[in-house]
Order: structure tokens, then sequence, then C-alpha cells
């Protein structure tokens, strides 16, 4: 299992696969880097079908379609384009008509929203190349195919989009300062409704500043933040929730300044969490679980495109993924999962795309769930664990130091209308504060932590309940993601966060409270 990986440089083909290599030629078949939506009734779409009725050149790929019944087989593919250029979008389509049968023929094509190509009976039996030239309006544009010719068919073939003569506009002014003095941290929400994303600046346990982002369609779902260009601060990917399409933006100094697709696979392979697995400086990699087979994948990202790809192995899916750190104290970004069936912890060492090794280091009842990892003790280099009981709301610290636990805390008890938001340097550069959210209200609180101790508290103001809160990323970034809060999201509008300062409404503070009560600690493991 490979993501197809997509070409946008100038001059280029924009079709991932346009010669349809490695599909499978069987109705409702596959290829990679196209998604296939067959009509519901009377389909028969095929690739490179060897009782074609249409001449088609040696070593061209190509495409039948034979929906009928007045629904149409569709193609589409989803390309990494530059808004206000203009491209040629070329193909070459044919078709046969049934003899003695009701003519029931059309295709169509559409780039974006613009159907730039639509007919009705009247095709030929030769091949014949069609260009036309259209304007992107958007970063990512679908290309799709249209067509139905049943118990004939229709042939498409020679597919190419690429940017027509004339060079793109420039692009348009950054329009957001960069992070005012004394930023350590950003936080990005998302408006479910519109597809909207603002960034908000954070410091000294305060909302600086906060800044648009832009706007993206709702079917693209927030993944993470993480170092995937390698030239900037914190880079952000999202996922389409129908193709399984992969995209990165490029976030610096508060403004979008570039995105590029890095391919899409199928949505059983669900993502599990990033880290410097390749052992590459730098670098931010990604693994996927697919959710029938439990296998992972890891793929491994540089200057926004897929340079790399391993199979880690297989797990039980009773073993749930829990977090990414420095649990050996090699400088890896190790793997933590948790038995859903009994609450035991393994991590797996992961260096140069391979676990190199694994370890149990306890377990403790499923009531105590998995918030976030950080450095909470202040120990260098140092990776910990916190839970959260989901009956009390207490939360317990555990130091993780070559893949054992070498101490706990338990740090106090909050309200469970108190949720996990993230864990970030909101007090100070460095540092792993817990970030939570009101379920209620949206109200932000934030616990700075050092020492395994709470050393302080801060609201940091409330928005709708219809921001969804992207995540957390230090600002300046400090390298490739490891074991720190993994998540985030663009976004436009001040979304109520505080008054024009952009500083924080004044809220009660919520402290955690002392609990002497008896506490459910990991057990130590039995065996080595």
């Amino acid at each position: 299992m490979l993501i197809s990986t997509l070409s946008s440089s100038a001059g280029a083909n924009l079709v991932t696969n346009a010669n349809f290599s490695g599909a499978e030629s069987f109705p409702g078949g596959t290829c990679p880097g196209w998604t296939v939506t067959e009509a519901r009734t009377g389909s028969a779409f095929l690739f490179n079908d060897e009782n074609k009725a249409v001449a088609v050149p040696a070593g061209v790929g190509f495409a039948t379609f034979g929906a009928s019944m007045g629904v149409d087989d569709e193609l589409s593919q989803v390309l990494a384009t530059v808004p206000g250029q203009v491209y040629a979008v070329s193909f070459s389509l044919a078709g046969t008509l049934a003899i003695g049968s009701v003519a029931d023929q059309d295709f169509s094509v559409k780039f974006g929203a613009t159907t730039i190509f639509s007919e009705m009976n009247n095709l030929t039996t030769t091949l014949t190349p069609f260009t036309f030239n259209v304007t992107a309006t958007d970063a990512m544009t679908t290309l799709a195919f249209f067509g139905r010719n049943t118990p004939a068919t229709d042939t498409l073939a020679l597919i190419s989009v690429v940017p027509a003569s004339g060079p793109p506009p420039p692009p348009p002014p950054l329009l957001n300062p960069p992070p005012p003095a004394g930023t350590t941290a950003d936080m990005v929400l998302r408006d479910m409704s519109s597809g909207q994303y603002e960034i908000y600046d954070i410091g000294n346990n305060s909302i600086l500043a906060a800044f648009p982002l832009g706007q993206v369609s709702t079917d693209w779902k927030f993944v993470t933040l993480g170092g995937f260009s390698g030239t900037d601060t914190s880079d952000m990917i999202l996922r389409n929730s129908t193709t399984g399409g992969f995209k990165v933006f490029d976030i610096s100094n508060n403004n979008i300044t570039n995105s590029a697709v890095l391919g899409a696979v199928g949505m059983d392979w669900q993502v599990v969490g990033f880290g410097d697995f390749s052992s590459v400086p730098r670098e931010t990699d990604m693994i996927l679980r697919n959710v029938n087979t439990a296998a992972l994948q890891v793929y491994d990202i540089s200057n926004n495109q897929i340079t790399g790809s391993a199979f880690l192995g297989n797990v039980g899916m009773h073993w749930q993924f829990s977090g990414v750190g420095n649990f050996s104290g090699a400088g890896e970004s190790d793997m933590l999962l948790r038995n859903s069936d009994n609450g035991g912890l393994e991590v797996y060492d992961i260096a140069n795309n391979q676990i190199t090794n694994a370890a149990f280091i306890g377990k403790v009842g499923k009531d105590w769930q998995f918030s976030g990892v950080g450095h909470f003790s202040s120990n260098p280099g140092e990776t910990d664990l916190l839970l959260r009981n989901s009956n009390t709301g207490g939360l317990e610290l555990y130091d993780i130091a070559s893949n054992q636990i070498t101490g706990a805390a338990f740090i106090g008890t909050v309200g469970l209308e108190w949720q996990f938001a993230g864990i970030a340097p909101v007090h100070a550069p460095g540092a792993s504060d817990l970030v939570l959210r009101n379920v209620n209200t949206g109200a932000f609180e934030v616990y700075d932590i050092a020492n395994n101790q709470l050393t302080g508290a801060a609201s940091l103001g409330q928005v709708g309940l219809n921001w969804q809160l992207g995540g957390f990323a230090a600002d300046p970034p400090s390298g490739s993601m490891g074991g720190s809060s993994q998540v985030a999201q663009l976004v436009q509008a001040m979304a109520g966060f505080g008054g024009g300062s952009g500083a924080a409404d004044s809220l009660n503070t919520v402290p955690l409270g002392a609990d002497t009560s008896q506490q459910q600690f990991l057990t130590t493991p039995q065996h080595a």
C-alpha cells in the first residue's frame, strides 16, 4: 500500500497516473491516483478492456464508461493548482453506438465547478483529441469525467493538465503581521460550518494576537501540524474525507505561504501519529494504520513530498495508539500503544523506519484514560505521560525514561466538563503546559506544569463551540514532531477571543483541586 504522489512542477502534467498503470481491469475496478464512482445500476466501468471496440494506440492506457438508465459513471482526481493560473486540459474521447438499441450516451468533463465539455449521442469510433483552457480558482481542483453508454461504451485516454502559456499571477501579499514578541505557541481554530480558520499567538499564559488564515471546503478535515517543508514554521496537513487525499499548507509568520498535495490513500488507512521515524534530522513522518488488518505503514515526508515508505508490522486491534515520544531516551520517536482490554502499555522504539525494540511498561485501570505526552518532569530529553480518570477527573503524571516508569505524581482533579485540548509551551519556551476546554461554554484554561507540579493557571478566553480546536504548535518550532501536541488547523474570524486587542476575556479560573483519596497507579510489569 503506497500513497500515490502527485507532481505539480511547471510544465509537467498535473495528472497522476494518466496512463492508468496498475489499474484493476474488472468492472468497478480501482486505479492508483484515481477515484471511481460507479452508477448505481447498469454500470460496466472498465480500465484497459481487451475487448475494446475503439482503436487505441499501443501502450496507451484507457478507461471505458458503460453506465446506463440516465446515470453516469464518474472518474475523478484532485489536482494541486494555482488560483488564477490558466491550465490546458486535454483528453481523447471516442464512443460506439449499440446496434438496434435506443441511444443512451453522454459524456461531460468538469474542472472544478466549470463544465468544459459536454456531448450526447455524438461520438465517433475514432479517438478524437480535445483541449480546453480553463482558469483555476482554488489551490485544489477536482478534474472529473462523467459518462454512460450501454450496451456500448465511451472510451477515454491521453489525459493531461498543464499550465497554459504565460506565468501565473503573483501571489497575494501577506496580510498578517508576524507573531509579536513573547510568542511561544500558536493555536489554530476552525469554524465547522464554514471551513474558516484562524491562528492565535500565545505567550506568558495570554492570547497576544489573532489573525485569519483562510478558508477550505468542509470536506477537508484537520490532521496535524508539523515540519513538513523544513524551511518555515509549522505546516498543517488536511485530509479529504471523501477521497482520502492529503494536502499540506505551509504556515510562516501567521500566513499560509504555500500548499502541496501529498497524495491519496483509501479511507481504511487511518492516521495514527507523527514523528521523526526515519531518523532524518528535522523530518516529520506519518504513520497510518489499516482499520481492517491493523497493519502499520510509515511515510517519510520532506519538502512537502512523500520521500519514502516502509511497512512496520501488524498488531492486534485491541492495542490502541496513545502517543509518540522519546520514551527510550535515545532521541527517537517511539510509539506508545495501550491494550483496550486490560489497560496495558507497550512502547515500540522506532529508528530508520523500523521497530528496533519493544518494552511493556505496566498497566492501569481502564478508567484512567490517555490525555497526552510532554516534558512534565523537567528532566532533559524525557517524554512523560499524562492520564486522566474518566470518573473523577483526576490527573496523574508518569515519568518515562529508558522505556521504564521512573516516577509518578498526582497533580489534582478538575470537573469532567473540562476536557483535554492539548499540550503546548504556553507560559514559557520549552514548557509542557496543559490546556483544557469547557465542553459547555467553549472556554480555555491553561495549567502550567514543571517538575511534575502545577505552578500556575490562567484563563485563555472563551469562543463559541462551533469553533473546533485544531491544536497547538511551538512558535518558533523546535523541529520535527516527537512528543508534543499533535493537532491544529487553519482559520478566519476573530471568533470572540477577547476584545479588539486580542487579549483574553477575564474569566474565572478553574483551579485543580487537591485530592487526598487513594490513587490507582500504574502497576509495574512482572516481566523484563
